[in-house]
Protein backbone atom coordinates (compact mmCIF):
# COMPACT_ATOMS: atom_id res chain seq x y z
CA UNK A 1 0.00 0.00 0.00
CA UNK A 2 1.96 3.23 -0.99
CA UNK A 3 0.92 6.57 0.80
CA UNK A 4 1.78 9.68 -1.58
CA UNK A 5 3.81 12.23 0.48
CA UNK A 6 4.09 15.53 -1.30
CA UNK A 7 6.63 18.24 -0.01
CA UNK A 8 6.82 21.69 -0.66
CA UNK A 9 9.86 23.78 -1.53
CA UNK A 10 10.42 26.39 0.82
CA UNK A 11 9.99 30.43 -0.77
CA UNK A 12 13.37 30.31 -2.81
CA UNK A 13 12.29 26.38 -4.08
CA UNK A 14 14.87 24.66 -1.74
CA UNK A 15 14.20 21.40 -0.43
CA UNK A 16 15.62 20.86 3.17
CA UNK A 17 18.11 17.73 3.76
CA UNK A 18 20.27 16.14 6.30
CA UNK A 19 23.60 14.48 6.44
CA UNK A 20 22.90 10.61 7.54
CA UNK A 21 26.12 10.34 8.79
CA UNK A 22 26.05 10.20 12.96
CA UNK A 23 29.10 11.98 13.01
CA UNK A 24 27.56 14.91 11.09
CA UNK A 25 23.85 15.36 10.78
CA UNK A 26 24.65 18.64 8.82
CA UNK A 27 21.54 19.86 7.14
CA UNK A 28 21.41 21.88 4.05
CA UNK A 29 19.16 22.94 1.31
CA UNK A 30 18.51 21.61 -2.70
CA UNK A 31 16.86 23.40 -5.29
CA UNK A 32 14.11 21.51 -5.56
CA UNK A 33 13.85 21.34 -9.22
CA UNK A 34 17.31 20.05 -9.18
CA UNK A 35 16.78 17.30 -6.68
CA UNK A 36 14.09 16.26 -8.91
CA UNK A 37 16.33 16.10 -12.06
CA UNK A 38 19.88 15.64 -10.99
CA UNK A 39 19.63 12.85 -7.86
CA UNK A 40 16.53 10.33 -8.96
CA UNK A 41 19.28 7.70 -9.69
CA UNK A 42 22.41 9.15 -8.16
CA UNK A 43 23.96 9.54 -4.51
CA UNK A 44 24.16 12.41 -2.48
CA UNK A 45 27.10 14.11 -1.03
CA UNK A 46 27.59 15.83 2.58
CA UNK A 47 28.29 19.30 1.73
CA UNK A 48 30.25 19.36 5.19
CA UNK A 49 31.83 15.71 5.92
CA UNK A 50 31.48 14.62 2.43
CA UNK A 51 29.91 11.32 3.54
CA UNK A 52 28.45 9.72 0.51
CA UNK A 53 24.82 7.70 0.32
CA UNK A 54 21.66 6.99 -1.59
CA UNK A 55 19.01 9.15 -2.13
CA UNK A 56 16.37 7.63 0.18
CA UNK A 57 18.74 8.52 3.25
CA UNK A 58 18.50 11.80 2.98
CA UNK A 59 15.75 13.25 5.41
CA UNK A 60 15.55 15.34 7.82
CA UNK A 61 14.25 15.01 11.49
CA UNK A 62 11.38 16.69 10.95
CA UNK A 63 10.42 15.29 8.01
CA UNK A 64 10.88 11.79 9.19
CA UNK A 65 8.83 12.94 12.13
CA UNK A 66 5.53 14.45 9.64
CA UNK A 67 6.31 11.28 7.36
CA UNK A 68 5.84 9.23 10.03
CA UNK A 69 2.33 11.49 11.84
CA UNK A 70 1.09 11.20 7.87
CA UNK A 71 1.44 7.47 8.21
CA UNK A 72 -0.17 6.88 11.62
CA UNK A 73 -3.07 9.63 10.12
CA UNK A 74 -3.30 7.36 7.37
CA UNK A 75 -3.15 3.63 8.78
CA UNK A 76 -6.08 4.91 11.34
CA UNK A 77 -8.33 6.39 9.09
CA UNK A 78 -8.12 3.92 6.66
CA UNK A 79 -9.01 0.92 9.80
CA UNK A 80 -11.23 2.93 10.63
CA UNK A 81 -13.48 3.15 7.03
CA UNK A 82 -13.05 -0.40 6.82
CA UNK A 83 -14.61 -0.95 10.20
CA UNK A 84 -16.83 1.82 8.79
CA UNK A 85 -17.69 -0.40 5.85
CA UNK A 86 -17.87 -4.10 7.81
CA UNK A 87 -20.56 -2.33 10.23
CA UNK A 88 -22.24 -0.95 7.97
CA UNK A 89 -22.80 -4.53 5.68
CA UNK A 90 -23.68 -6.24 8.86
CA UNK A 91 -26.51 -3.78 9.65
CA UNK A 92 -27.65 -4.10 6.06
CA UNK A 93 -27.54 -7.68 6.29
CA UNK A 94 -30.17 -7.57 9.51
CA UNK A 95 -32.90 -4.79 7.94
CA UNK A 96 -35.25 -7.81 7.11
CA UNK A 97 -34.35 -9.41 10.38
CA UNK A 98 -37.57 -9.90 12.65
CA UNK A 99 -35.34 -11.08 15.73
CA UNK A 100 -32.27 -9.45 15.53
CA UNK A 101 -31.94 -5.49 13.69
CA UNK A 102 -28.36 -3.84 14.25
CA UNK A 103 -27.78 -0.28 13.45
CA UNK A 104 -24.63 1.75 12.71
CA UNK A 105 -23.86 5.10 12.31
CA UNK A 106 -20.58 6.09 10.60
CA UNK A 107 -17.94 8.68 12.93
CA UNK A 108 -15.66 10.21 10.60
CA UNK A 109 -13.67 11.94 12.92
CA UNK A 110 -10.53 10.39 11.56
CA UNK A 111 -10.51 11.36 8.16
CA UNK A 112 -7.31 11.48 6.65
CA UNK A 113 -6.09 14.79 5.35
CA UNK A 114 -2.69 14.24 2.91
CA UNK A 115 -1.28 17.92 3.92
CA UNK A 116 2.38 18.60 1.88
CA UNK A 117 5.20 19.11 3.70
CA UNK A 118 7.01 22.17 4.21
CA UNK A 119 10.41 23.64 4.95
CA UNK A 120 12.20 25.74 7.30
CA UNK A 121 12.30 29.24 6.37
CA UNK A 122 14.98 29.79 3.35
CA UNK A 123 18.84 30.64 3.95
CA UNK A 124 20.95 33.77 3.07
CA UNK A 125 24.07 31.60 1.81
CA UNK A 126 23.44 30.28 -1.76
CA UNK A 127 26.06 28.32 -4.58
CA UNK A 128 25.70 27.25 -7.57
CA UNK A 129 28.33 24.21 -8.30
CA UNK A 130 30.86 25.06 -10.99
CA UNK A 131 31.34 21.71 -11.77
CA UNK A 132 27.39 20.53 -12.73
CA UNK A 133 25.54 23.31 -11.60
CA UNK A 134 23.78 22.26 -8.64
CA UNK A 135 21.92 25.13 -6.26
CA UNK A 136 22.05 24.38 -2.89
CA UNK A 137 21.62 26.47 0.61
CA UNK A 138 23.87 26.60 3.54
CA UNK A 139 24.57 28.19 7.01
CA UNK A 140 28.55 28.72 7.14
CA UNK A 141 30.63 27.22 5.45
CA UNK A 142 30.41 23.89 2.55
CA UNK A 143 33.00 21.95 1.24
CA UNK A 144 31.38 19.22 -1.12
CA UNK A 145 28.48 19.98 -3.71
CA UNK A 146 25.91 17.89 -2.85
CA UNK A 147 25.45 16.07 -6.49
CA UNK A 148 28.89 15.57 -8.08
CA UNK A 149 30.83 16.13 -4.81
CA UNK A 150 33.09 18.89 -6.40
CA UNK A 151 35.44 20.46 -3.32
CA UNK A 152 34.34 24.17 -3.77
CA UNK A 153 37.53 24.95 -1.52
CA UNK A 154 37.84 28.29 -3.67
CA UNK A 155 34.31 29.71 -2.94
CA UNK A 156 34.87 28.28 1.44
CA UNK A 157 38.12 30.22 1.25
CA UNK A 158 36.35 33.27 0.25
CA UNK A 159 33.99 32.81 3.11
CA UNK A 160 36.41 31.59 5.92
CA UNK A 161 38.05 34.97 4.90
CA UNK A 162 34.90 36.90 5.70
CA UNK A 163 34.12 34.77 8.62
CA UNK A 164 37.27 35.58 10.50
CA UNK A 165 37.13 39.53 9.48
CA UNK A 166 33.93 39.42 11.23
CA UNK A 167 35.44 37.71 14.31
CA UNK A 168 38.54 40.31 14.73
CA UNK A 169 35.81 43.12 14.30
CA UNK A 170 33.26 41.60 16.98
CA UNK A 171 36.09 40.54 19.94
CA UNK A 172 35.43 43.66 22.17
CA UNK A 173 31.54 42.57 21.80
CA UNK A 174 32.60 39.13 22.79
CA UNK A 175 35.06 40.16 25.28
CA UNK A 176 32.61 41.94 27.27
CA UNK A 177 29.95 38.85 26.93
CA UNK A 178 32.56 36.40 28.09
CA UNK A 179 33.37 38.96 30.29
CA UNK A 180 29.83 38.67 32.38
CA UNK A 181 29.26 35.37 31.87
CA UNK A 182 32.68 34.20 32.99
CA UNK A 183 35.38 36.53 34.56
CA UNK A 184 38.21 39.04 32.97
CA UNK A 185 40.98 36.39 33.13
CA UNK A 186 38.74 33.78 31.34
CA UNK A 187 37.67 36.13 28.42
CA UNK A 188 41.08 37.68 28.13
CA UNK A 189 42.09 33.92 27.62
CA UNK A 190 39.51 32.71 24.80
CA UNK A 191 40.03 35.94 23.08
CA UNK A 192 43.47 35.41 22.47
CA UNK A 193 42.68 32.27 21.76
CA UNK A 194 40.52 32.72 19.16
CA UNK A 195 43.08 35.08 17.72
CA UNK A 196 45.69 33.03 17.55
CA UNK A 197 43.49 29.89 15.79
CA UNK A 198 43.05 32.67 13.27
CA UNK A 199 46.47 32.24 12.30
CA UNK A 200 45.77 28.78 11.46
CA UNK A 201 42.19 29.05 9.82
CA UNK A 202 43.64 31.55 7.64
CA UNK A 203 46.57 29.08 6.38
CA UNK A 204 44.61 26.33 6.38
CA UNK A 205 42.06 27.92 3.83
CA UNK A 206 44.34 29.37 1.76
CA UNK A 207 46.51 25.80 1.65
CA UNK A 208 43.25 24.32 0.27
CA UNK A 209 42.57 26.94 -2.12
CA UNK A 210 45.96 26.92 -3.72
CA UNK A 211 45.60 23.13 -3.78
CA UNK A 212 42.76 23.44 -5.79
CA UNK A 213 44.29 25.76 -8.12
CA UNK A 214 47.38 24.15 -8.49
CA UNK A 215 45.39 20.69 -9.67
CA UNK A 216 43.20 22.18 -11.85
CA UNK A 217 46.18 23.11 -13.83
CA UNK A 218 48.08 20.21 -13.19
CA UNK A 219 47.99 16.34 -12.59
CA UNK A 220 51.60 16.38 -10.69
CA UNK A 221 51.32 15.27 -6.97
CA UNK A 222 51.28 17.82 -4.26
CA UNK A 223 51.99 16.89 -0.62
CA UNK A 224 49.30 18.18 1.92
CA UNK A 225 51.55 21.04 3.44
CA UNK A 226 52.93 22.28 0.31
CA UNK A 227 51.52 25.09 0.22
CA UNK A 228 51.76 26.02 4.02
CA UNK A 229 54.85 26.85 3.11
CA UNK A 230 55.45 29.95 1.18
CA UNK A 231 58.52 29.38 -0.60
CA UNK A 232 57.38 25.97 -1.56
CA UNK A 233 53.92 26.96 -2.81
CA UNK A 234 55.24 29.95 -5.05
CA UNK A 235 57.70 27.77 -6.65
CA UNK A 236 55.26 25.18 -7.51
CA UNK A 237 53.28 28.09 -9.28
CA UNK A 238 56.38 29.70 -10.62
CA UNK A 239 57.49 25.93 -12.39
CA UNK A 240 54.21 25.49 -13.59
CA UNK A 241 53.01 28.69 -14.48
CA UNK A 242 55.80 30.81 -14.95
CA UNK A 243 54.32 33.15 -12.16
CA UNK A 244 55.25 32.83 -8.49
CA UNK A 245 54.24 34.68 -5.72
CA UNK A 246 56.16 37.54 -6.53
CA UNK A 247 53.93 38.26 -9.28
CA UNK A 248 51.47 39.71 -6.93
CA UNK A 249 53.13 40.52 -3.81
CA UNK A 250 56.19 42.83 -2.83
CA UNK A 251 59.22 41.47 -1.36
CA UNK A 252 57.96 43.38 2.12
CA UNK A 253 54.20 41.13 1.85
CA UNK A 254 56.43 38.26 1.11
CA UNK A 255 58.43 38.39 3.88
CA UNK A 256 55.78 39.37 6.51
CA UNK A 257 53.11 35.62 4.74
CA UNK A 258 56.00 33.82 5.60
CA UNK A 259 57.14 35.24 9.78
CA UNK A 260 53.15 34.81 9.69
CA UNK A 261 52.97 31.22 8.30
CA UNK A 262 56.00 30.59 10.55
CA UNK A 263 54.10 31.79 13.80
CA UNK A 264 51.08 29.98 12.64
CA UNK A 265 53.06 27.16 12.81
CA UNK A 266 54.92 27.24 15.91
CA UNK A 267 51.69 28.28 17.90
CA UNK A 268 50.37 25.10 16.17
CA UNK A 269 52.98 22.42 16.95
CA UNK A 270 54.95 24.18 19.67
CA UNK A 271 52.84 26.13 21.76
CA UNK A 272 53.77 28.86 20.88
CA UNK A 273 57.02 28.96 22.28
CA UNK A 274 60.25 30.51 20.22
CA UNK A 275 62.89 27.73 18.96
CA UNK A 276 65.70 28.12 16.82
CA UNK A 277 63.73 26.86 14.00
CA UNK A 278 61.31 29.38 13.71
CA UNK A 279 63.86 32.16 14.33
CA UNK A 280 65.79 30.42 11.20
CA UNK A 281 63.00 29.85 9.37
CA UNK A 282 61.01 33.39 10.13
CA UNK A 283 63.72 35.98 10.27
CA UNK A 284 62.15 37.28 13.13
CA UNK A 285 64.35 39.10 15.44
CA UNK A 286 61.58 40.45 17.44
CA UNK A 287 61.74 37.36 19.56
CA UNK A 288 64.19 35.12 21.25
CA UNK A 289 64.44 31.16 21.89
CA UNK A 290 62.53 30.20 24.74
CA UNK A 291 59.68 33.46 24.34
CA UNK A 292 56.19 33.25 23.92
CA UNK A 293 54.67 34.85 20.77
CA UNK A 294 51.72 36.98 20.61
CA UNK A 295 49.25 37.56 18.18
CA UNK A 296 47.56 41.06 17.42
CA UNK A 297 44.63 41.77 15.54
CA UNK A 298 46.52 43.74 12.96
CA UNK A 299 48.70 40.86 12.51
CA UNK A 300 45.26 38.86 11.43
CA UNK A 301 44.07 41.20 9.31
CA UNK A 302 47.56 42.22 7.15
CA UNK A 303 47.44 38.44 6.67
CA UNK A 304 44.22 38.30 5.44
CA UNK A 305 44.71 41.68 3.05
CA UNK A 306 48.58 40.08 1.54
CA UNK A 307 46.38 36.40 1.44
CA UNK A 308 43.59 38.02 -0.53
CA UNK A 309 45.77 40.12 -2.76
CA UNK A 310 47.75 36.66 -3.50
CA UNK A 311 44.66 34.70 -3.93
CA UNK A 312 42.98 37.14 -7.02
CA UNK A 313 45.75 36.47 -8.48
CA UNK A 314 46.24 32.96 -8.75
CA UNK A 315 42.71 33.13 -9.49
CA UNK A 316 43.36 34.85 -12.44
CA UNK A 317 45.94 32.13 -13.59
Amino acid sequence: MDIPIKFLPDEKGYFDRECPNENCLYTFKIKMSDWKEKFSDGQVHCPMCGYIDTVDRWYTQKQVQAIREAQIAFVKDFAAKEISKSFARLAQSTQNNKYVQITYKSDRSTTFSNNPIGQCEEWETEITCDACGTRYSVIGSAYFCPCCGYNSAVNVFDETMDSIERMLSSLPEMKKMLTNLYDRDKAETMCRSMLENSLGDIVSAFQKFAERIYKSKSTANVKVNDFQIVQKGSQLFADLTGKGYDAWLTKEELARMNLLFQRRHIIEHNGGIVDEKYINQSGDVTYVIGQHLVVHNEDVRELITIIKKLSAGLKSL
